[in-house]
């Protein structure tokens, strides 16, 4: 099954439109070098502008210069910010924002009663510090390297230690890592840094794509992986549509085919591990040197089981070895620890199809060949207890490469795995080089084991004065705030995609990323801490105009745009208000229960105390993302996702009346409101759940209202023997079924589903 059916030949859909119209040029668009470089805005170097002086009457308006921008803007058009939002409104905005969760009571009269001009600062500080962070924001990278713990297509296969590139990502948010060292990390933390267990982790990026794990076509599916990673860098760190130059020129952007497979030639070496060693670099430098002895040692006796085992291989693959063309064949037959770079490559696909049992090998061989291979394989038995071994017992998913001369690139004709043309060397795309006369990297390898291509690929994407890559990174802190980004796509800053709103903002805020270090929780305490953010959503409140319908602009900053929580945290909101939440970080995937007859898969549930984790430890497999997740817009796991749509559907409506997880939820969230309220009245049950659910407490008018709801459900209860069966194992009286029934109702509310 292909997600996405344009996928199979590996282009975009986009970028088939555009062949449609570009057919009868597309052969020769990229032998035509552009001679001048784009005016666009983008390609532009980052300039610092002055912060706008504001006039008296809206000096008080602006606690920083993000306010300066936005007020400078507004004022052109006669308006101005809306008024602040109120204190328990705001806290739980930041909350949320910072930390994907809800504010505690607690931590809501604690935030009332400090009267301080500073209290909203340190509230800031102490979100910021919460490991909460970096599962909330890490989050947001995950959609756009289209993180997943299975590799997708029909078989779907699980990828057994992906989940250590999700925990890098956690980490590193919340050790606020500088993004320069973020963004080396993940293209050559192997190169740069081989004794740094996270490093060799954060190079999970690299393999992050779908492949289709019994792919007919070897040298296709090994093609379509290199494809869509130089499609992906181009979308997450220069937030461009470099894929649409696969096939042909782009026709928007001053992107040239030969950019696309430049760009992918940087990668070309790669080998994809899941269990790489981790340890000092003592440690690693000695386990590989006793490794590269022992294999020295044993060759000769490796190669000839390898002989004699082949026939008895090449029976049993039988039909299967059809498909595959010499060169495959070649990497199948060639035994493991000898295959080039490319033959590790092509096994990758082709030696996990082959379906042959070690255990039935013998029954293939004559008896001369059977006695033989009994004698290498003891003999092999007492040199493996010899085998050097690393000295922690960890490891990483990651890739690494053989050799410092990696396999060549060629530009492919109309995108065709089989059409290779010239022979291209790693390069930038033409449009951000420094000068268009600007000679190709040149490469210091690390070691006589890598190649050192991705190092210079990274420094050059990393370094202070890159066009592009620190205002996508910036853009994105922005969007992640306010919900839409000062560029709109997030992915995409090409010319198909609307100027910036702000872009005098955009390029102070990079500046002063690029020039406080690279550190993104210094950004986010320069945003939330403006004016602009701390507005209050209603528009009707804007200070000097009345907004009507067809004047209000949600992206011209003049209140705070209201946003649906996302499906993470939804999911998680649920669990922190019923008082069964498993905040323990980090590890492989959890698999929660599955709504009974959902699908045709089924995955082994996970034990009751690690089904209710945190959203963004749930098991991410790419065919079946958690249904309840899917419903409220969780991304398709195939693709980048720069920003996740805002969809208003039938089937969400559906999950929150009838979700098992809703509905245990509510229960429990029940019997906590009870067991933590102050007395046996009923209105102190109701306060303490609203306190609970909403973070603030409810009015008279409320009280009334609810106390009401409770007696109409329980006189309905008592008249229908249909209990909801999720709360009568909970409690069996009325009174409490009926208030469970309120919990669900209130945790169905928009109060509770959006954040003002």
């Amino acid at each position: 099954m292909f997600p996405n059916p344009s996928r199979k030949v590996g282009i975009s859909f986009r970028c088939a439109l555009a062949m449609c119209f570009m057919a009868a040029s597309a052969a020769c668009a990229s032998e035509q070098v552009p001679n001048q470089k784009s005016e666009h805005w983008a390609f532009q170097p980052v300039i610092r502008h002055s912060v706008p002086n504001m006039e008296s009457n809206a000096a008080e308006a602006f606690q920083n210069p993000v306010d300066a921008f936005i007020v400078n803007q507004l004022q052109k058009h006669g308006k101005g910010l809306s008024k602040p939002a109120d204190r328990t409104t705001l806290l739980r905005r930041i909350t949320f924002d910072l930390i994907g969760l809800p504010p505690t009571p607690e931590e809501v009269a604690e935030f009332l009663a400090d009267t301080s001009p500073d209290s909203f600062d340190r509230v800031v500080d102490r979100l910021l510090s919460n490991p909460h962070y970096g599962e909330a924001w890490g989050r947001n990278w995950l959609d756009v390297v289209r993180f997943a713990e299975t590799a997708g297509f029909k078989e779907d296969p699980i990828r057994p230690t992906a989940y250590t590139y999700r925990d890098y990502v956690i980490r590193a948010y919340n050790r606020d890592l500088p993004f320069d060292r973020f963004v080396l990390d993940q293209f050559a933390g192997d190169e740069l840094f081989p004794d740094d267990a996270e490093s060799l982790a954060a190079t999970g990026y690299c393999r992050m794509w779908p492949d289709e794990s019994n792919a007919s076509n070897i040298l296709l599916a090994r093609q379509m992986s290199l494809d869509d990673l130089t499609g992906n860098v181009g979308a997450a760190f220069l937030g461009l549509s470099i894929g649409c130059a696969q096939c042909h020129d782009h026709k928007f952007d001053p992107l040239l085919q030969t950019d696309f497979y430049q760009l992918q030639a940087f990668f070309s070496g790669i080998v994809l591990e899941d269990k790489v060693p981790v340890g000092t670099h003592e440690d690693l430098v000695e386990y590989r040197r006793d490794e590269r002895v022992w294999l020295d040692e044993t060759a000769e006796l490796r190669r000839e089981l390898n002989l004699l085992e082949r026939p008895a291989r090449v029976k049993m693959q039988g039909e299967r070895r059809m498909k595959f063309p010499p060169e495959v064949l070649e990497a199948l037959d060639t035994c493991a620890e000898d295959r080039t770079t490319m033959q590790r490559q092509l096994a990758f696909w082709s030696a996990r199809q082959m379906g042959v049992k070690e255990d039935d090998i013998p029954k293939h061989l004559d008896d001369a060949a059977k006695i033989r291979r009994e004698e290498v394989i003891k003999l092999m038995e007492e040199a493996r207890k010899r085998q050097p071994r690393p000295k922690q017992d960890a490891s990483v998913m990651a890739v690494v490469e053989l050799t410092c001369t990696p396999p060549l690139t060629h530009r492919m004709e109309s995108g065709s795995y089989d059409k290779p043309r010239e022979v291209l060397e790693p390069h930038f795309p033409f449009v951000l080089r420094s000068t268009p006369a600007q000679n190709p990297p040149s490469f210091t390898p690390p070691s006589n084991r890598t190649s050192g291509r991705r190092t210079e690929l990274a420094r050059w994407l990393a370094s202070a004065d890159h066009t592009l890559t620190h205002r996508v990174w910036v853009n994105r802190i922005w969007q992640g705030h306010f919900g839409q980004g000062l560029v709109s796509n997030a992915n995409d800053f090409g010319t198909q995609t609307q100027a910036p709103t702000q872009p005098e903002l955009l390029d102070w805020l990079t500046s002063e990323f690029i020039r406080e270090g690279f550190h993104s929780k210094r950004l986010h305490r320069q945003v939330v801490s403006s004016a602009t953010y701390r507005q209050r959503s209603d528009e009707d409140h804007v200070e000097g105009v009345a907004m009507s319908e067809s004047q209000s602009n949600t992206t011209d900053y003049s209140h705070f745009m209201r946003q649906r929580l996302s499906s993470e945290r939804i999911r998680d909101a649920w669990l922190m208000a019923s008082g069964k939440f498993n905040d323990t970080m980090y590890g492989p995937g959890t698999r929660p229960e599955l709504p009974p007859n959902f699908s045709s898969y089924e995955w082994k549930v996970s034990e009751p105390a690690q089904q209710i984790r945190r959203s963004v430890y749930l098991f991410a497999k790419r065919n079946l993302p958690y249904p309840m997740m899917a419903a409220f817009d969780f991304p398709d796991m195939h693709e980048s996702c720069g920003c996740r749509t805002k969809t208003t559907i039938a089937p969400q409506a559906l999950m929150l009346l009838n979700d098992r997880i809703i509905l245990k939820a509510a229960a429990n969230l029940a019997i906590r409101a009870q067991d933590e309220a102050t007395s046996a009245d009923p209105a102190v049950k109701i306060q303490r759940a609203w306190q609970i659910i909403f973070g603030h407490s409810a009015n008279d008018r409320e009280i009334q209202t609810a106390l009401k709801f409770i007696s109409e459900q329980r006189e309905i209860l008592a008249g229908s023997p249909a209990v909801n069966s999720e709360t009568t194992t909970t409690s069996s009286n009325l009174e409490d079924e009926a208030f469970a029934d309120l919990c669900h109702a209130m945790l169905n509310t928009n109060a509770f589903l959006f954040i003002e």
